[in-house]
């Protein structure tokens, strides 16, 4: 899976940054000092005060620009380095235990007790050290339908007492119902949804996270919540969706919300890559300590192939929060691209170590395996991902890769065709039709014309609505000669895409020169080529963890095309030198077969017959009936 991306907001730890210590009036604290968040004691005997809220005050509090979050992740990392489930609820006599683990020097604790016909608040806190109060706030509401009012009221109280500016406090204090919801209801499945994020992943989450917006259709984090979901498990049409309906409810954010939901809207919705790396950037300036911002920049990197800074960005995400496994992935997946394979081993040990786990965790490690060569640890990965949705179907796809890798084409139908099966019957078919249409681009570049045509078919009857996979379907039948209704198909995913720069700046132009090499016309295919370079070693399909580098394989052939042997020879040698990005992928296979094409355009025989006995050891028990090796094999019979 490409690098995935988390939500901020709802979260435990905060740390204040510039207050001071000042007793005559109130909890004034230092830049070093941070605040765990405990749980509720709810005398009320209402269940849906419980844990719904410690998820609304956090949302409150992290309003604040001089209050910054650190993940629930770290919390259920210190609760179970105790041995207690990550679950256990914060206590007043379990905090003082979590402080130092956490590093915390305060820690904060809420009740709620039934008052007549109302409620009433109140907030505590304590230092780590003493357990001596050091602030409160109290607040009372009429009904129940006032409650998240007066949470809020209290929690903006409690701001002011540790030193909150009231410029700062007027200006950073949204409703408490508006920036999260007036149903506590919803707030109930959304409370779960992110407790199910945290504990067993985006699949378990999605139905939470689906009944709270529908219980409250204007729940802005809820929504956006969702997307980041469905995003994690390529559901990227669906992400989308959630993520627009996310950023048109603005009056309903946080200014932090806001910022994060308008990066997501650039990333998921609208495809317009630099006006979100601009936005996370300012994110980033505004919150420095907040690791959610680095870390879906690191992802932002990722798209546009530039690995240095997604691992910059990932390190510095992991340094401020070392217990999100969002970031250990990351920073794996960048240090392979980069083929700094020891270095991505021991970030996955580490997170092993803490007791993470995730399906792209162990993606990564069969890409490890993979680039050293180790295929029983590839098989140890694909028995682990037996069974588990969004977790199997990637690994099915990923051994497919592998095999086509080596040419052997029917094995790999086979198990591309069982990807697709299993990610249907998990309800995950965009990722389903991205499996198909890579399995028939595969057989286009191979040369099985058929195959392929059909796979395209397949494809959206799959998922019709997918950029993803309208992408795939356009290369393919561009590539088997479908000229018209690719062309027809580019258009309206372009008109569709205004905004997108991935469609609109790469895959646009390599469909338009992968058209006119069929056309033979391969100097304008080289031209329309030279705009794709900055994209070329992106991720730009799905959430896949490699790029094949389509258009640097297209520039070889239109240079083959053009009679231009050195420049086709440099083209395919980007490929085998750029083995961590481009993984099992079929480009990286076929280079071989290229270069020799290359030199022996360019007169150099010795060097040719090399290339090709290179192609001719890597699929040395390939499938014989593949048109692309019978074409090889002639050709280098004439270079005798």
């Amino acid at each position: 899976m490409r690098a995935k991306l988390a939500f901020a907001g709802l979260l435990l730890v905060l740390v204040a940054a510039g207050f001071y210590w000042y007793s005559e009036r109130g909890t004034k604290l230092s830049g070093s000092d941070t605040i765990l968040i405990g749980d509720f004691t709810n005398s009320t005997g209402d269940p849906i005060f419980e844990g719904t809220l410690r998820e609304a005050l956090a949302v409150s509090l992290a309003q604040s620009p001089s209050l910054n979050l650190v993940s629930m992740e770290k919390v259920g990392e210190a609760l179970r380095s105790l041995g207690r489930p990550v679950g256990t609820h914060i206590t007043r006599e379990l905090a003082p235990k979590l402080c130092p683990l956490l590093g915390a020097t305060v820690y904060l604790t809420g009740s709620v007790a039934k008052d007549g016909s109302g409620y009433s608040f109140r907030l505590d806190a304590s230092l780590c050290s003493s357990d001596d109060a050091v602030a409160s706030a109290k607040s009372d509401a009429a009904n129940k339908r006032e409650a998240l009012h007066a949470l809020g009221v209290a929690a903006a109280d409690l701001r002011g007492k540790f030193g909150e500016e009231p410029a700062s406090l007027q200006k950073f204090d949204l409703p408490l119902e508006r920036a999260t919801t007036a149903s506590l209801d919803a707030l109930v499945a959304f409370t779960e949804g992110r407790r199910l994020v945290r504990e067993k992943g985006a699949m378990e989450a999605v139905p939470a996270l689906k009944k709270a917006v529908e219980l409250d259709p204007k729940f802005a984090l809820a929504h956006s919540n969702l997307a980041v979901a469905y995003y994690n498990l390529s559901q990227n049409a669906l992400a989308a969706d959630q993520i627009r309906q996310a950023f048109e409810l603005a009056d309903r954010q946080t200014v932090r919300d806001r910022l994060h939901i308008t990066t997501l809207y650039y990333d998921l919705a609208t495809g317009d890559v630099q006006k979100a790396i601009g936005s996370y950037k300012e994110w980033v300036r505004l919150y420095p300590r907040d690791d959610i911002a680095k870390g879906n920049l690191s992802s932002e990197y990722f798209l546009i192939g530039d690995y240095d800074q997604a691992a910059t960005f990932a390190q510095q995400a992991l340094r401020l929060d070392p217990g999100s496994a969002a970031w250990y992935e990351n920073l794996a997946t960048a240090y392979i691209a980069l083929q700094r394979l020891e270095e991505a081993q021991n970030i996955l040990n580490q997170a092993f170590a803490r007791k993470l786990d995730d399906p792209s965790m162990h993606a990564d490690l069969y890409a490890l395996a993979l680039l050293r060569g180790e295929p029983a640890a590839m098989e140890r990965e694909m028995a682990w991902s037996a069974g588990k949705p969004g977790g199997e179907d990637t690994m099915l796809a990923l051994q497919a890769d592998t095999e086509a890798y080596a040419g052997h084409i029917q094995k790999a139908r086979e198990l591309s065709r069982r990807a697709v099966e299993v990610a249907q019957n998990a309800q995950l078919n965009e990722p389903a039709a991205i499996w198909q249409g890579i399995a028939a681009l595969r057989e286009g570049v191979y040369g099985n014309i058929e195959e392929a045509r059909k796979g395209a078919d397949r494809v959206l009857e799959i998922a019709p609505n997918s950029r993803d996979a309208q992408t795939l379907a356009i290369l393919v039948l561009s590539r088997v000669g479908d000229a018209r209704r690719a062309q027809t198909m580019l258009d309206d995913l372009a008109a569709a895409n205004v905004s997108n720069t991935i469609v609109q700046s790469a895959w646009v132009p390599t469909v338009r020169a992968q058209t006119a090499m069929i056309n033979q016309k391969p100097t304008q295919a080289l031209e329309l080529l030279d705009a794709v370079k900055a994209y070329e070693r992106g991720q730009l399909i799905g959430n896949l963890s490699y790029s094949c580098m389509i258009p640097v394989y297209f520039r070889g052939e239109a240079y083959l095309g053009a009679k231009r042997g050195p420049q086709a020879l440099a083209e395919f040698q980007k490929l085998i030198d750029s083995r961590g990005v481009v993984g099992n992928c079929w480009s990286g296979a076929l280079a071989h077969l290229g270069q020799g094409r290359a030199q022996a355009l360019s007169g150099s025989t010795g060097a040719a017959r090399t290339a090709y006995q290179e192609f001719f050891a890597l699929w040395k028990d390939a499938d014989a009936n593949i048109p692309i090796l019978k074409s090889a094999r002639a050709e280098f019979a004439k270079l005798k």
